[in-house]
């Protein structure tokens, strides 16, 4: 009985000894497995934890999160791990997933686009930097009120406010004591008033001188002539119910006809009597055809202008007035700036001297068929 009981004792214990030996026969085959490549996950119940993809150098195929690899660890999750998923909220094993390496497809700083030098990211990037792709700043259009000046003063005076031209405001009307008014305004029309007596005073209405023409009383201002004249009432004072009035016309071109005389840089090239420049005295008054001073020399019906010597004179009805029908008329010829000249008259121009004298006919007038000529030499 004893010898019995012995072996049976034994034959369990041989049975124990290789029932642990299958068991660490089968743990050591799943350490192999999981260090070849790690299984595809457990059930969740049971295997949650240390389900899918085993050793920190492989990347195994991860669980779910209902899945094996759920929750930590999961499939590929080292730092140099390309697994597919396994991070603690699944789908890429570390924090930085998806190949999470500082080197990895896009995760680090220097992925696809992070870095400062990345896709437009720096300073320098994509018109990032102050000089890089913006507008930048703008040039002033102006410094200075005359940098704005278009030279039309009937346009305003422009301005420069904060770098930029304003357009100014154009001038206006007034009326001031007197029958005159500033040099950038004209008469309007004359009248008396006791606003500038005692008792009373004439005062004129001053508007501005802009436009090609308008009706002046007393004068036409600077850059006009008078066009035509007449006697108005319009332009009456405190001493006479009517007054002369002009019409006033802008200076420009190379020839017009004017009342009393041509502006600078205009010569009488004939003369008449007309009934457009009358005047409250007389229903006619001398009108002279103005021509541009140009050229070597030209034909004037007065003495010649700046620049200009009278080369010759005669007696001419082309140069006749109100008063006469003939007048005297002048060669006008452009003084040389070296050499002798012989001109009619008894002085030089300045910067030459009369080096001799003498009478001729070639500076006769509409009194005398000859006149004196002298020989300008130069200083």
């Amino acid at each position: 009985m004893r010898a019995v009981r012995a072996r049976s004792l034994w034959a369990l214990g041989v049975a124990a000894a290789a029932a642990y030996a299958c068991a660490a026969f089968d743990g050591a085959d799943a350490l192999l497995e999981a260090h070849d490549g790690g299984g595809a996950g457990g059930d969740a119940a049971i295997e949650g934890i240390a389900g899918g993809g085993g050793f920190p150098s492989n990347g195994g195929s991860g669980g779910a999160p209902d899945g094996g690899g759920a929750s930590s660890g999961g499939g590929g999750g080292t730092p140099s791990g390309g697994g597919g998923g396994g991070t603690p909220s699944g789908g890429g094993g570390t924090p930085s997933g998806g190949g999470g390496t500082p080197s990895g497809g896009g995760g680090t700083p220097s992925g696809g686009g992070g870095t400062p030098s990345g896709g437009g990211g720096t300073p320098s990037g994509g018109g990032g930097t102050p000089s890089g792709g913006g507008s930048g700043g703008t040039t002033p259009q102006c410094t200075t009120d005359a940098t704005c000046s278009d030279g039309n003063w009937c346009n305003g005076d422009e301005k420069c406010q904060s770098g930029t031209c304003v357009a100014g405001s154009a001038p206006t009307s007034f009326t001031q004591c007197g029958t005159t008014c500033p040099a950038t305004h004209y008469a309007a029309s004359l009248s008396c008033s006791s606003s500038c007596g005692p008792p009373s005073g004439p005062r004129a209405s001053c508007s501005p001188a802009c436009g090609s023409s308008f009706a002046a009383c007393g004068a036409c201002p600077g850059g006009y002539y008078q066009s035509s004249t007449s006697c108005s009432t319009s332009c009456g004072s405190c001493g006479s119910s009517s007054g002369q009035r002009f019409t006033c016309s802008q200076v420009g071109g190379s020839s017009f006809a004017a009342c009393q005389g041509c502006p600078s840089g205009y010569h009488a090239s004939s003369t008449s009597c007309s009934t457009s420049c009358g005047s409250c005295g007389s229903s006619s008054g001398q009108r002279f055809t103005c021509s541009q001073s140009a050229g070597s020399s030209f034909t004037a019906c007065a003495p010649c202008p700046s620049g200009y010597y009278e080369s010759s004179t005669s007696c001419s009805t082309s140069c006749g007035s109100c008063g006469s029908s003939s007048g005297k008329r002048y060669t006008c010829s452009q003084i040389p700036s070296g050499g002798t000249f012989v001109m009619c008259s008894s002085v030089c121009p300045t910067g030459f001297h009369v080096s001799s004298q003498t009478t001729s006919v070639s500076c006769g007038s509409c009194g005398a068929s000859s006149g004196t000529r002298v020989t300008c030499a130069p200083n």
